[in-house]
């Protein structure tokens, strides 16, 4: 699990020390350029009516302005972080069962859907997204008439 602090750190990095960091990473090949692993998915619902496509996304303890959301395609892509509320060195935990660190959904559109007027509204940790629901041109029917040459 993933800690991470809202508070930048109180003792000033000093050069010596970052330079000797990023030697020593720089012998563990890749690991270091790897992005921060995602620690959690966070559960959705999803429901249609004739007009728009809804879907509630649950982001307990996550602020409005780490979300991320993205759409490409047929996809909506939902990204976070979510912070841990305590200091580590004046905290002993006795239990702790909450997670903390990146969390990452990326969610199939069932029906196609109109971007530029989608909306979202984040209210008591529920992301609640609206997608417009177009006509997909595609699955209607049409004759095509064959010509002759």
């Amino acid at each position: 699990m993933a800690k991470f602090s809202k508070k930048p750190t109180k003792t000033p990095i000093k050069t010596e020390h970052l330079n000797r960091f990023l030697f020593d990473c720089m012998d563990e090949g890749e690991s270091f350029f790897r992005p921060e692993p995602i620690t959690h998915m966070p559960a959705l619902d999803m429901f249609a009516t004739r007009e728009e496509l809804v879907i509630k996304v649950e982001l307990p303890g996550v602020r409005r302005e780490d979300i991320d959301l993205t759409m490409s395609r047929d996809k909506l892509i939902v990204k976070s972080v979510k912070f841990e509320c305590f200091e580590e060195d004046k905290i002993n935990y006795v239990c702790m069962e909450r997670s903390f660190g990146r969390l990452f959904r990326a969610i199939d559109l069932p029906y196609p859907v109109d971007s530029a007027r989608a909306r979202a509204v984040f209210r008591n940790g529920i992301l609640r997204v609206i997608l417009p629901r177009v006509q997909d041109k595609r699955s209607a029917t049409k004759k095509v008439p064959v010509e002759s040459i």
